[in-house]
């Protein structure tokens, strides 16, 4: 991950070209070594230092506060271990320096942490998804691509929250299967899950597509046949008792996000979500409502247009991973069993399908937005390598990793 993450130093520098969208300045910390520095940092920086900045009228940050909070719960140590630097005979800060170091090397520290998480959210779900099949040089070529690629460049050395593009549909995809797997949820269980779950849109909007993973989980927990563990078949819900928690969970999902509002408005703030307001993200739905019916149907065609134009680089994985899914059905034609185990293949199947629902719908559509999908794509081909012959498919793989990381680090950009 440190040699994937370092290695994007090398990449070519910005030169300011006309028509290239650049929203940072370039940190040069070496002859021909750099990275850039995006300029929503410095709001993510503001935050971190000062939080009580999230209950400020239109705060640009006051839709996703936790991540401020945790930006700060790991900025405070290390602005603490920099004062004290001078007593043990490091180079002494200037205190606004002190401040911006500690609080950017504080986010950088967060990037690092999620993209590990992202890595062994993948090892785990590879030995899900290969039924203890796999081999150690498949997670290797998968972990490979997963940190190689444009958003790892523009983004790990730099404050944001785009590290968690990739956290969140693995972990949706993790949830759903471990919920598919473990013993019906008691009530109490199923309160402090959905609970728990409902925080996690106050740290990145896309874990809205948590709810339907935890939903998924519940209605497949009780139309699974296999038995999850030995427990009595008195203390399963009916379908009642299903549909009850799903709904049940739904609340319990919203409730997080309706008393931050709460909260603000006992301020005297009136919450404020910048996405929504600046980029018109899902909102646009409602304010083309009043739309003729031909006129709406219009209009979210172009959307819907131009959200797979956004694909760019993605639609070159997406199509590898539809022929590869082809070539090993036509191979495993004649064999016995599934292509896929049984659980894995309809959860990996709903959780793209959110994915690409949800990020369709979303009305913004840059080009970063759509590598949400990479992930779950290396699923499908984790899922579909251990049916090809490793002496070929190993060093397929392996080239193809290497030569993708080289691809996006030798690219001019992206830069924001």
């Amino acid at each position: 991950m440190l040699v994937g993450c370092l290695s994007f130093w090398l990449s070519p520098a910005p030169q300011g070209q006309p028509g290239v969208e650049y929203w940072g300045h370039y940190a040069r910390v070496g002859p021909g070594l750099g990275f850039v520095v995006n300029h929503d940092s410095y709001g993510y920086l503001a935050v971190a230092e000062h939080p009580g900045k999230l209950l400020l009228p239109k705060e640009v940050r006051q839709s996703r506060p936790l991540y401020a909070l945790l930006g700060a719960a790991v900025g405070y140590p290390l602005l603490l271990l920099l004062r004290q630097a001078g007593r043990i005979g490091l180079p002494q800060l200037w205190p606004e320096d002190e401040l911006f170091y500690s609080y950017y090397s504080g986010y950088v520290l967060l990037n690092g942490l999620i993209l590990l998480g992202s890595l062994l959210l993948l090892r785990h779900l590879v030995k899900l998804l290969t039924a203890g099949r796999g081999e150690q040089w498949q997670f290797l070529a998968l972990s490979w691509v997963l940190v190689a690629n444009p958003i790892i460049k523009m983004f790990f050395w730099t404050a944001h929250q785009q590290m968690l593009a990739f956290f969140v549909p693995l972990f949706c995809l993790a949830l759903a299967l471990w919920l598919g797997r473990r013993l019906p949820l008691s009530w109490v269980e199923l309160i402090s899950l959905a609970f728990g779950l409902g925080l996690l849109p106050l740290l990145y909007g896309s874990f809205v597509l948590a709810w339907p993973a935890l939903a998924y989980g519940l209605v497949g927990r009780a139309a699974s046949t296999e038995p999850a563990t030995s427990l009595p078949p008195a203390a399963t819900p009916g379908w009642a008792g299903v549909l009850g928690q799903v709904g049940l969970s739904a609340v319990l999902f919203a409730a997080p996000t309706l008393l931050w509002i709460a909260l603000l408005r006992s301020q005297g703030t009136t919450y404020y979500n910048y996405e929504a307001v600046r980029w018109h993200q899902v909102v646009w739905l409602l304010e083309a409502r009043h739309l003729p019916l031909l006129a709406f149907g219009r209009l979210l065609g172009d959307k819907l247009a131009e959200y797979v134009h956004s694909w760019q680089l993605m639609r070159w994985w997406l199509l590898a991973g539809g022929a590869l899914y082809v070539a090993s059905r036509w191979r495993h034609a004649s064999s016995a069993g599934p292509l896929l185990p049984t659980a894995a293949g309809p959860a990996l199947a709903w959780v793209t399908g959110c994915c690409v629902l949800f990020f369709g719908l979303l009305g913004y559509y840059p080009e970063r937005l759509t590598y949400t999908l990479l992930p779950l794509v290396l699923c499908l081909i984790a899922a579909l390598l251990p049916h090809w012959p490793s002496r070929y498919a190993r060093p397929v793989a392996l080239a193809v990793a290497a030569g993708w990381h080289l691809y996006v680090l030798l690219s001019y950009g992206p830069f924001s």
